[in-house]
């Protein structure tokens, strides 16, 4: 098969992305770290760190043949379940959550590395069933498949992140032909079920009635809401000016995490909001270009999960910061402050970029 160059442009956007994540994070966390940890620098630092590994990770992944990870879908499944069930048996708990697991003073979210084996996972046996796809036996246990780990994810408790993860699989399984009565079956079921957790849940609850009047309780449940809505409506269409933000002044809880794009909104304002929405949407034009000229289903799947993946977390972080979805925990792809998630999405967009080097077009 003939060996192309990489898109560069996809490279080159992840790069700037990630530079202007380095920045934001310094930004948004000078001054909460003078006040928890007595060094402005701190998360900005342990930033630098992240982006480091996820940039070497993405290289080498770059190199790899991506017809390689074949070899690791049905491990990269066995390996996401044992890690999902073990944090809830052997994680550190945080703020009444199970999602992390400690190697020395080192975490890491086995949610996260679920993303990416589901992600191969599904690939490696679309590929060999779409064509029975829509039997019911093959469907079913794709549906089994996606309850079992977002039951996990749920037991957490992490409903954002098993709803991206269902999310990512559901695309995957529409774009390798599922029939569209099925689809609209699973989407409803699952949008009831999601609902039913909801009400079953009352903190779960409170965040939907404070989606729905963000000011009727500011300092409880709507507090990070509010104070993002504060930002952004500062900002204004210029921004107050790079570090000038007031509500990251410990107003906003770990402003550098889940809420970095009001900072980005008070301090660059609508303009750089909208600009930094621009990179995000060539950065997802260049990946689905490459799933449609992949050069083999396998290939085109990966591709599709990975682009899902990016996509819904873009999404999501945007409606979270801008209260037009209840509040959850959704980091912003190469923006937020480093973790699993930073280096697991530098290495999705390596594998990105070794599909490149095989399309025969990409446009």
């Amino acid at each position: 098969m003939k060996t192309n160059r990489i898109d560069y442009t996809l490279l080159i956007v992840t790069l700037l992305l990630a530079a202007f994540g380095l920045l934001m994070v310094f930004s948004s966390s000078y001054y909460y770290a003078i006040e928890k940890m007595q060094n402005k620098t701190h998360f900005f630092l342990a930033d630098i760190r992240w982006v480091s590994v996820g940039v070497v990770v993405m290289l080498v992944a770059s190199q790899v043949n991506y017809k390689s990870y074949k070899k690791l879908a049905i491990p990269a499944l066995i390996v996401s379940l044992v890690l999902l069930v073990y944090v809830l048996l052997f994680g550190t708990e945080i703020n009444h959550a199970k999602r992390w697991i400690y190697i020395g003073e080192q975490s890491f979210m086995p949610a996260e590395i679920a993303k990416i084996g589901l992600i191969l996972f599904f690939s490696y046996s679309l590929e060999k069933n779409y064509t029975r796809l829509n039997e019911l036996p093959v469907l079913g246990t794709y549906v089994g498949i996606i309850g079992i780990c977002g039951f996990l994810v749920m037991k957490q408790p992490n409903m954002s992140t098993a709803v991206i993860i269902a999310g990512i699989l559901c695309i995957m399984l529409f774009v390798a032909g599922l029939y569209w009565r099925y689809t609209l079956t699973v989407l409803l079921g699952g949008s009831a079920i999601a609902w039913a957790l909801v009400k079953s849940a009352p903190y779960r609850m409170r965040r939907w009635t404070s989606f729905m009047d963000p000011f009727h309780d500011p300092t409880d449940d709507s507090y990070q809401v509010v104070q993002s809505l504060y930002a952004l409506g500062t900002g204004g269409v210029r921004g107050v000016g790079l570090g000038m933000s007031t509500q990251n002044k410990l107003y906003i809880p770990e402003p550098q995490n889940d809420f970095i794009l009001a900072t980005i909104g008070e301090e660059l304002g609508f303009i750089g909001t909208v600009l930094l929405l621009v990179f995000f949407l060539i950065l997802i034009y260049r990946c689905v270009k490459i799933a449609m000229n992949a050069p083999d289903r396998f290939s085109f799947f990966m591709a599709t999960g990975i682009t899902a993946m990016l996509t819904l977390q873009v999404i999501m972080n945007y409606a979270v910061a801008t209260s037009s979805m209840p509040a959850t925990g959704i980091s912003l792809p190469f923006i937020s402050m480093g973790g699993t998630s930073l280096v697991i999405l530098m290495g999705s967009v390596g594998i990105l970029l070794n599909i490149s080097k095989h399309c025969s077009n990409r446009g």
